[in-house]
């Protein structure tokens, strides 16, 4: 997947750090708290979405995501969401052997079948032609779909600027209060 970068309001940032008479110390503890905090946020809010996007259930999808520790950089810190938007093999979806092919979760592919592969687990496979081989292992393309989904639904919406502008706020709040 590409890198999306986000560009957040600066003024509500600097609002609350001028009402909170914050220190450059709280405030970037406070901003790298709450990255590591939008991060969960991103996960918990991408695991439901695309699942129901995808049709494909949140277990899978889970094992999919992963967030790296937070990079401290000139510009400031970073935090880092991987999503794994390779395709998915049909057997990890609980597939199902039919008269007309195979049916793995929402997902129907007729003519396949399920057999034992050459590194000895079970998969999907579907004949290119009428001949007995080749056979081409079946899988389900997500990368297109989950794309727009996160650009549009998760990073692109104002849900998540909300999102930040409040945990950012509770923050800095909490380490004026607590660290004078």
């Amino acid at each position: 997947m590409g890198i999306i970068e986000l560009d957040l309001e600066a003024q509500g940032i600097q609002s609350a750090i001028l009402d909170l008479q914050a220190t450059e110390a709280q405030v970037a503890k406070a901003l790298n708290s709450t990255l590591g905090k939008m991060a969960a946020w991103m996960r918990s809010r991408s695991v439901k979405g695309l699942s129901s996007e995808l049709q494909v259930q949140q277990k899978i999808i889970r094992r999919r995501l992963k967030s790296f520790r937070m990079k401290r950089t000139a510009d400031g810190s970073s935090i880092t969401v991987w999503y794994g938007l390779d395709p998915i093999a049909l057997i990890y979806l609980g597939a199902r052997q039919t008269k007309q092919g195979v049916v793995a979760g929402k997902h129907k592919v007729d003519g396949a079948f399920i057999r034992t592969g050459r590194n000895g687990s079970r998969q999907v496979f579907k004949r290119r032609g009428a001949a007995r081989l080749p056979l081409d292992k079946q899988r389900l393309d997500i990368e297109d779909k989950a794309n727009t989904y996160l650009e549009d639904k998760v990073i692109g919406d104002v849900a998540f600027e909300t999102q930040f502008q409040k945990t950012f706020e509770h923050e800095l709040q909490w380490r004026t209060r607590t660290q004078k």
